[in-house]
């Protein structure tokens, strides 16, 4: 089984405006609202490809429901933890030319050792052997920043595979828990190291040191210079096609969408991201927060170029 967690999931509302304007009114053209956080994204990308997800994470008040009810509309299984304190909020505003945007993503509710260890215990008895779980996003607040590593031992001890995609002491100390795969970007892989990244070399680097944690698999993602991927099998450099950027909030998820797809159907360690670049660029592509399409991934994916190192 497929598993996502988002510890702390979004609605995501966008406001499109004719242009912006600093200390007066601005009137919006259009709005969309789309599901969000990290890993909801994952499994709204997994469900564009017809693989089954089950979404977790903490859920809670009118944009709670709103965000299970709209999880239901998509075809995704959800089975949430239900807090007391409201889902959070995200919004957006765009330019009519989507070159400007400015978000804000509310910080979401104040959690309890209860609703902690509730999560915990449910995912300690849904782990088996040969799961996949993506672990993605932010911690709310009130729950410590050990959670991730916590979760990753239980992934790990029962079989499983965690693939985590957070930043922080959380990032830090996920690292240090049997971790199956990493995926940071370049400036989270930066902080993580210590080293700086403004080149493939240097990533190359940073990925040899992750490597030397306890990190099986470890992912960087640099923009429009591609991603690189690197284990103990070998490392692979993923270069993704020229294209009109719209928005590229949501492009790493995609990446993972693509990751997770590319290891359920057991593709070698190259296909698996060149499937996963292909994704994130498919989003990058589109506007707003609207995920790429499996039609327009399949489209892109004979133009990444992989190189192996």
């Amino acid at each position: 089984m497929i598993y996502t967690l988002t510890l702390n999931p979004a609605i995501d509302r966008e406001l499109q405006v004719s242009e912006f304007v600093l200390h007066g009114v601005m009137h919006a053209n259009s709005s969309r609202i789309n599901f969000g956080g990290k890993g909801i994204n994952v499994s709204r990308g997994l469900a564009a490809t017809c693989t089954k997800s089950i979404a977790l994470g903490f859920a809670g008040g009118t944009a709670g429901e709103m965000l299970t009810q709209g999880m239901v509309n998509l075809d995704i299984l959800t089975d949430f933890v239900h807090v007391s304190g409201e889902t959070r909020t995200n919004f957006s505003i765009v330019d009519k030319t989507h070159t400007q945007f400015v978000k804000v993503n509310e910080p979401g509710p104040t959690l309890d050792s209860k609703q902690y260890h509730g999560l915990i215990t449910k995912i300690r008895k849904l782990a088996h052997p040969g799961d996949l779980w993506a672990l993605c996003g932010s911690i709310p607040p009130g729950i410590p920043d050990t959670i991730y590593a916590n979760i990753v031992r239980e992934i790990q001890s029962s079989g499983g595979k965690a693939l985590l995609d957070t930043n922080g002491s959380a990032l830090i100390h996920g690292c240090n828990s049997d971790l199956f795969l990493v995926k940071p970007n370049a400036a989270e892989a930066s902080a993580l190291t210590g080293l700086k990244i403004d080149s493939i070399e240097d990533a190359l680097n940073a990925a040899s040191s992750i490597l030397q944690t306890r990190v099986q698999n470890v992912i960087i993602t640099q923009g429009r210079q591609g991603a690189l991927l690197s284990n103990q099998e070998g490392t692979w450099i993923a270069q993704a096609p020229t294209i009109t950027k719209r928005n590229d909030v949501g492009a790493g998820d995609s990446l993972m969408t693509g990751i997770i797809y590319g290891l359920s159907c057991n593709l070698s360690w190259s296909e698996i991201l060149r499937w996963g670049v292909a994704f994130g660029t498919a989003t990058a592509s589109l506007e707003g927060t609207t995920i790429g399409s499996f039609t327009l991934a399949k489209q892109i994916l004979s133009n990444v170029k992989i190189n192996t190192y």
